[in-house]
């Protein structure tokens, strides 16, 4: 990762020690994000108290190290004697193998945030919430992925979801009988839809995938199904207005596609240079997977 980081830096003709103002992020693993429902008061210390003992009872934390932070977004449509406070929550440990991570780089530590908030913000700083209903915003890892859904006036609900880009490749490796670098150029092709199709059930195409096996495709709309049922079970809230797509794998072709199909939800890749003035050459379909990182810029910038 550190001589990643030293190409990237010296490709960008980037002095790391001149670098300030950073943000950076923890992973969805090593933060736990829940909104909250608190008594609206003007004590901040009072609040703080609640909040420490809310968190024990919604947040899983391991041991006497919990380190908690919160931002309040507002009273309460419903019950305006109570406040929606965003809480996060990780341990020392974690915070100190970050820090320590970005020292390593020559980088000075600045603004930590979380990767659940900084994908978010990449889209709700820019456009907002929507008044009615939530957005779903899903960005595709390597190795897994992470679910956000959230409205005005709709709670913030993140969760982890075990498939990646990876096990697409991986698939696609069995099903095609091609290496690992041909399978992913391959997942990233026009020529890919075509299989997409065919998982839908298309006669087109002549890939050997058997419309009726369950495939990693399925899997991840699964795990997205499911996390939305919970959602609606906890939240009264059923009215998804539109999946964005982001994350390094969001390049996948025809998935956004075959999601919306799937989840009859309108679904689309974001790309967070559109509405920006960069001079980032190549802003097309791969900018989806700055999403995160761009987040974490505005979320700096407005600091």
């Amino acid at each position: 990762m550190l001589e990643a980081a030293e190409r990237l830096f010296a490709r960008l003709k980037i002095n790391p020690k001149r670098v300030k103002a950073l943000t950076t992020g923890l992973s969805n693993q090593q933060s736990s994000i829940r909104q909250l429902k608190m008594m609206n008061t003007e004590d901040e210390n009072e609040l703080s108290e609640a909040l420490q003992f809310e968190a024990r009872k919604h947040i899983p934390m391991d041991g006497t190290d919990a380190l908690l932070d919160y931002q309040i977004l507002g009273e309460d449509i419903k019950e305006m004697d109570k406040l929606n406070v965003l809480l996060v929550a990780t341990t020392q440990l974690n915070l100190n193998n970050h820090l320590n991570l970005v020292k390593s780089m020559n980088l000075r530590p600045g603004i930590v945030d979380s990767e659940a908030i900084g994908m978010a913000n990449a889209y709700v700083i820019e456009h907002g919430l929507p008044d009615e209903g939530t957005h779903v915003f899903l960005n595709i890892g390597a190795v897994s992925s992470v679910l956000v859904v959230w409205g005005r006036q709709a709670p913030f609900f993140a969760r982890d979801i075990q498939i990646g880009g990876h096990h697409f490749t991986k698939e696609i490796m069995e099903k095609q009988e091609l290496k690992y670098k041909e399978a992913d150029d391959f997942k990233r092709s026009p020529a890919h839809t075509e299989l997409v199709d065919k998982l839908q059930g298309s006669t087109e195409g002549n890939f050997s995938v058997s419309v009726a096996e369950h495939t990693i495709y399925d899997n991840l709309v699964d795990e997205v199904r499911r996390s939305l049922r919970y959602y609606i079970k906890e939240s009264n809230e059923s009215f998804f207005q539109k999946i964005f797509i982001m994350g390094g794998s969001a390049g996948i072709q025809g998935l956004d596609e075959f999601i919306s199909n799937r989840l009859n939800v309108p679904a689309e890749i974001y790309h967070p240079f559109a509405q920006l003035h960069h001079d980032v050459e190549h802003d097309g379909e791969f900018s989806a997977q700055y999403a995160t990182a761009v987040g974490y810029a505005m979320r700096g910038l407005l600091e």
